[in-house]
């Protein structure tokens, strides 16, 4: 009668593939956190890029408006809203007005007379204006979490 030797086998132990599994369990999880971390942050610049953006196209349409306008046709009624007639040629005399109603959040609302009550931005934190001489200022701060504000002083014609 002939007696086999059992050649060991190749391969891996139980305890080495559990090993293997929580190597590339914690490896993964820290892999996650990452892409969800570089993620949020590529979303937040993109957020606070488009709100620069949106601010900046508000503050140029106001010093646009206002700077066709005759110093004594503009009037600040209160620090939140302002009024002009404009001497632009292509609207010539038509009465416009911005007002934000105070509230944290809410819009900043355009009226021509082409255009009733048209939102020019939203979210809006802060919008001052005020008057000295032939300068008006203009303050503007949206609400999102870097508060961009701009500020700027225009000089009707």
């Amino acid at each position: 009668m002939k007696i086999h030797k059992c050649k060991p086998q190749a391969g891996f132990t139980l305890l080495e593939m559990i090993a293997a599994f929580l190597l590339s369990g914690v490896v993964l999880v820290f892999v996650a956190m990452l892409l969800t971390v570089s993620t949020n942050l590529f979303l937040d610049g993109k957020d606070a890029s488009e709100d620069s953006q949106k601010i900046q196209i508000a503050m140029n349409r106001l010093i646009k408006e206002l700077t066709f306008a005759n110093p004594e046709d503009v009037t600040v009624a209160n620090s939140r809203q302002i009024s002009w007639i404009s001497n632009h040629p292509d609207r010539l005399g038509q009465i416009g007005s911005a007002t934000w109603d105070g509230n944290s959040g809410s819009n900043l609302v355009v009226s021509t007379s082409e255009f009733a009550n048209s939102i020019l931005m939203d979210n809006i934190a802060n919008f001052s204006v005020s008057s000295s001489g032939e300068a008006i200022t203009i303050s503007l701060t949206t609400r999102d979490v870097d508060g961009t504000t701009l500020t700027s002083v225009v000089h009707p014609r």
